[in-house]
């Protein structure tokens, strides 16, 4: 290996490094860190660990450190430790993200990353009792290293690619359909970037691929931190407010093309109260789910915010009332369905409002008004407590 190149990927790594400290210096200055930040602050250093250890390995290589057994050993056992954790690691930041809830217990969580342990045993074994199994002669690795290598993070990349997959595709997901795919692309394209390292560019490709993905995954977490509601998944207030803005016609059309449906839950209060905030929090979430399947049942776009508390707004871009009135049955039947498959001991029920508007702020400021008026009245030919 020549001088220049073995700097040049020495160099590469350092630049990852810098990068990650930066993520992680971020991530733990935050305050009231939750368990799925608390993943993520492992992820980081998990990589920030795998770039060093990079690095000991191509100063072996180009003959700056002692191609020893202890050496070449020590190295090679942490680089297989620390992709695989930090794959392991990726899967269950996703299924926590992604809000599995088998995930948020610790044991679960042991059980998902037992191929990260096994694996570790099994290389420290190798090279310890077995080493003509894992180097030559020279002190070079042979291919049963990298099959042991590559076999658990393969295995976590491809399991968390499907999921993750097969979960931005459903309907109530679409709000959040971005940073779904950005989870489970993330594994995928590190894997292309570590195949055309190793196979045709002679280059530190793995290294760069780290430090773009993972810049635009955070970038993509950042953005949802301040545009997505955290326990709905539902774009928030401001969000609703950026797209109102942004969502203005070149011209106005001469009758309303556009309606606004204010949601309110009914009897929310008295659900808090009897049965907890936390059972309260599942009513919010399955209210908003049965909003995101009823949408995503008509043939026109809409707009999906949760306004604040339990109440809700919709944007559906037609001139079809009865499609909208369609649309508040279906909110309306989905809502108790839902509510009825989850076993829950009390009702969920809402009313709503709706008013067509032009597409400009004052004139949805003033639909806004009515459909919450009209919900007022359903409110209270309901009896119920707002």
């Amino acid at each position: 290996m020549v001088l220049d190149y073995t700097w040049f990927y020495v160099e590469a790594n350092v630049v990852s490094i810098i990068l990650f400290l930066m993520m992680f210096l971020r991530e733990v200055g935050s305050v009231g860190r939750q368990s799925k930040q608390i993943i993520f602050i492992n992820i980081i250093i998990a990589h920030i660990m795998y770039f060093l250890s990079d690095i000991c390995w191509v100063l072996i290589l180009g003959g700056y450190l002692p191609k020893i057994y202890f050496v070449v050993t020590t190295v090679n056992i942490l680089n297989a430790i620390l992709l695989s954790t930090i794959t392991g690691f990726w899967f269950v930041y996703v299924e926590f993200s992604q809000g599995e809830e088998y995930i948020k217990r610790f044991k679960r969580r042991l059980c998902v990353l037992s191929p990260v342990m096994l694996s570790t045993v099994v290389m420290i074994v190798l090279f310890v009792f077995f080493p003509q199994t894992m180097l030559t002669e020279d002190r070079s690795l042979t291919p049963a290293y990298y099959i042991i290598f590559l076999s658990v993070p393969i295995f976590y990349i491809i399991i968390s690619a499907v999921r993750s997959f097969i979960r931005a595709f459903r309907k109530e997901n679409f709000p959040v359909r971005s940073t779904y795919l950005a989870g489970a692309v993330y594994p995928v394209i590190l894997s292309v970037f570590g195949v055309v390292q190793i196979l045709w560019v002679h280059a530190p490709m793995f290294c760069f691929g780290c430090a773009i993905m993972m810049l635009y995954f955070y970038i993509i977490s950042l953005n949802d931190q301040v545009s997505i509601d955290e326990l709905t998944k539902l774009n928030n207030r401001t969000q609703l407010k950026k797209y109102i803005a942004a969502d203005v016609p070149k011209q106005l059309p001469d009758k309303p093309d556009r309606y606004v449906l204010m949601i309110d839950l009914n009897k929310f209060k008295q659900i808090n109260d009897q049965y907890g905030h936390v059972e309260g929090d599942f009513a919010l979430i399955r209210a908003a789910n049965a909003l995101k399947i009823s949408c995503a049942g008509i043939p026109v776009k809409t707009f999906i915010a949760r306004y604040g508390g339990d109440e809700f707004i919709i944007i559906a871009k037609t001139e079809n009332v009865e499609l909208v009135k369609n649309l508040c049955n279906d909110i309306r039947e989905t809502m108790v369905r839902l509510n009825t498959e989850a076993g829950s001991e009390y009702e969920l029920t809402a009313s709503i409002g709706y008013a067509g508007y032009f597409g400009d702020v004052a004139s949805f400021q003033e639909a806004l008004a009515k459909a919450d008026e009209l919900l007022y009245k359903e409110k209270a030919a309901r009896g119920s407590v707002r």
